[in-house]
């Protein structure tokens, strides 16, 4: 077969099935490949999805929309922490009316599945002690763990997060 002969079977093509169907043929294919294409997210988009939407739910006090970024045995520390909310505390929540908001600055790979995420939060309250009166933090800094389980990936939590710095306000 010369080189020749590939220029023929578009044509055959053509000849068989009308130029028609050889259009739409080529826009599908080509539709499937950048469909297939757009919706692999790279591992550092998948870990700041979800690093992203655990904190952003997790420090506006959504316990149930930040369960679905966490491993299943990481539910207890959110139930854990909802069950501390009391109506004084939600009250004050209301009060404040402003989101908490989120930048992931860092993170670094200890192994393959597991990712140590590093996120400051700003204007968030916080609820030192049960009955207590909740402080208004400018920033905090906080170290997350990200496993992946099943190609998804998600945050392990040994405890409630802990602030590694706080804003000297």
């Amino acid at each position: 077969m010369n080189s020749y002969s590939y220029f023929f079977i578009p044509l055959y093509f053509i000849k068989i099935y009308g130029m028609k169907n050889l259009a739409l043929f080529i826009v599908v294919t080509l539709a499937m490949l950048t469909a297939c294409d757009g919706q692999k997210k790279s591992q550092e988009e998948q870990i700041n999805d979800c690093v992203t939407g655990f904190a952003e739910a997790y420090f506006n006090y959504d316990f149930q929309q930040a369960e679905r970024f966490v491993t299943p045995e990481s539910s207890r520390w959110l139930k854990f922490a909802a069950s501390n909310i009391g109506e004084a505390d939600v009250k004050q929540l209301n009060e404040h009316g402003e989101e908490a908001l989120v930048e992931v600055m860092d993170y670094s790979e200890t192994d393959d599945s597991t990712v140590v995420v590093t996120v400051e939060v700003d204007n968030y309250l916080q609820f030192d002690s049960i009955g207590g009166r909740g402080t208004l933090i400018d920033d905090g800094e906080y170290q997350l763990t990200l496993v992946n389980r099943n190609g998804n990936w998600l945050v392990r939590m040994a405890g409630l997060p802990r602030s590694e710095k706080h804003s000297r306000d």
